[in-house]
């Protein structure tokens, strides 16, 4: 309650009756990182998520910065024309399609979230990789 405070929610009642999920989220693990990155693509966060709420509940990499990034990266569209609540209440093909309104049924989308997932997992995977000769000391009982 106290973060909803500190980004501007005047009418806290109102914005738990319409989202009470957001009471069991993790302040620094989930919400801090989503209010983060809607400060960067959107002109007016504090408007955006009381307006829409449920914004808190769509995962952020997934669904919240892919969509960002397809928007400011592949359209070249200026993120803060586009409402926070069209961007992420849709599904994937309808995002495509009816908000930014591609003429391939999607599959540019489709496309471009298979390159983001696999950088994405390669970058995780040397994230998550023990560097060369990290233990090597260890190793020789040194």
């Amino acid at each position: 309650v106290a973060f909803l405070h500190s980004i501007g929610v005047v009418d806290i009642g109102r914005f738990l009756i319409r989202i009470p999920p957001v009471l069991g989220y993790s302040v620094e693990k989930e919400l801090v990182p989503k209010w983060k990155h809607l400060k960067t693509v959107s002109t007016d966060a504090r408007f955006e998520v009381t307006k829409f709420p449920a914004y808190f509940s769509y995962p952020l990499e997934r669904v919240i910065k892919a969509r960002y990034e397809y928007i400011q990266d592949v359209k070249r569209f200026p993120t803060q024309l586009i409402s926070v609540e069209k961007v992420v209440s849709y599904g994937d093909n309808d995002f495509a399609t009816k908000v930014l309104r591609d003429s391939d049924g999607g599959d540019g989308f489709r496309n471009f979230l298979d390159r983001r997932k696999k950088t994405f997992q390669s970058n995780k995977r040397k994230k998550n990789q023990p560097r060369p000769n990290q233990f090597h000391q260890r190793d020789k009982g040194e």
